[in-house]
């Protein structure tokens, strides 16, 4: 009897060991993650078009740390409040190029975006016309949740057709004075 009690232990032992192991490694399952890495993906997009802080709180690690094209890093908390403030209007969000690569526990988005969006955090308010390329890091927990812990993006460039990356909605300024000696 109890060779019996700790042959089940060992091969329950092996079995949690290996397990998990085989798991991260089979293709099917790196497939999946992937596909639950899109889904996240498209509902943050609409927590932010939407601002949803419900959703972005859920969808942010505790630790999340932002940094925005313009350099500044924002808290998950900084980010919500951002959020529920409205301080951005998103009009149309394009994402392309979007690649979905995960590493065991660790899934890391890269893609492309061309925003239209209103800045009121600016007096008056901004309209943004651009294009971003960003870099967002889920981490899965234990309890199986992915969260998004890291974010980066990069501004690459003005929008087609546009000739600034934010811009007052007022006149032109004029073009700038040349002085010649």
């Amino acid at each position: 009897m109890r060779r019996t009690k700790t042959a089940v232990l060992a091969i329950a032992l092996c079995a949690a060991i290996t397990l998990p192991a085989v798991a991260q490694k089979h293709p099917n399952t790196r497939k999946t993650y992937k596909q639950v890495i899109s889904h996240l993906e498209e509902q943050w997009r609409q927590a932010q078009a939407n601002n949803d802080v419900a959703t972005a709180d859920k969808l942010l690690a505790d630790d999340y740390q932002g940094i925005s094209a313009q350099g500044m890093v924002s808290t998950k908390a900084e980010t919500l409040a951002r959020i529920q403030a409205r301080q951005v209007v998103v009009h149309n969000l394009q994402v392309t190029d979007e690649k979905i690569n995960v590493h065991g526990d660790t899934a890391v988005v890269t893609s492309q975006v061309t925003v239209d969006a209103t800045n009121n955090a600016t007096q008056p308010p901004t309209e943004i016309h651009s294009n971003f390329r960003y870099t967002r890091v889920y981490v899965r927990y234990a309890s199986g949740a992915w969260r998004i812990t890291n974010f980066e993006s990069t501004h690459i460039g003005d929008a087609p057709g546009r000739q600034q990356h934010e811009h007052a909605a007022q006149p032109p300024a004029p073009p700038p004075v040349t002085v010649k000696p």
